[in-house]
């Protein structure tokens, strides 16, 4: 093969990462926009008023998406300075996009709970935050531990 081919599967793994984190985005937003969508439902049959705060669950999952586009760019300036490489960068934006995809996609099941316990109480926001914020350093651990096995 030559540095072209290199570069283009180098490339592949890059797109990967970015890939796999924004389904995960996906899964999760839908899923907690779901639950949320629900729980206004609920308030709106009973007279209440539906709680904006809900969209922060909704919009918890779409970081990963941003965590998988810094590892897609990161594997392309790595693999420019050297395509040879590319095994280790194909394999780091794959496994780490499923890295990231999982935990956009349970942060978005957790975040859909969230919607529903918030909905039914009106309480406990600070305590829901914290626990997506635990499945959101999955994907930070994911993202920094591949960026070090290329660097």
């Amino acid at each position: 093969m030559d540095q072209s081919q290199f570069l283009t599967l180098a490339k592949l793994g890059a797109v990967a990462a970015l890939g796999l984190a924004a389904v995960g985005s996906a899964l999760g937003c839908g899923t907690a926009g779901m639950a949320a969508i629900g729980a206004w439902k609920k308030a709106y049959l009973k007279g209440k008023n539906a709680l904006f705060t809900l969209l922060i669950f909704v919009g918890a999952p779409i970081a990963q998406t941003i965590y998988g586009m810094l590892l897609m760019m990161f594997i392309i300036g790595r693999a420019k300075e050297d395509p040879t490489n590319w095994a280790a960068y194909l394999g780091v934006g794959i496994f780490g996009g499923i890295g990231m995809m999982a935990s956009a996609w349970y942060v978005g099941k957790s975040a859909a709970d969230a919607c529903n316990a918030l909905g039914e109480t009106g309480k406990g926001l600070v305590n829901y935050l914290m626990v997506l914020g635990v499945g959101e350093t999955v994907a930070l651990f994911v993202m920094v531990f591949s960026m070090m096995l290329v660097s």
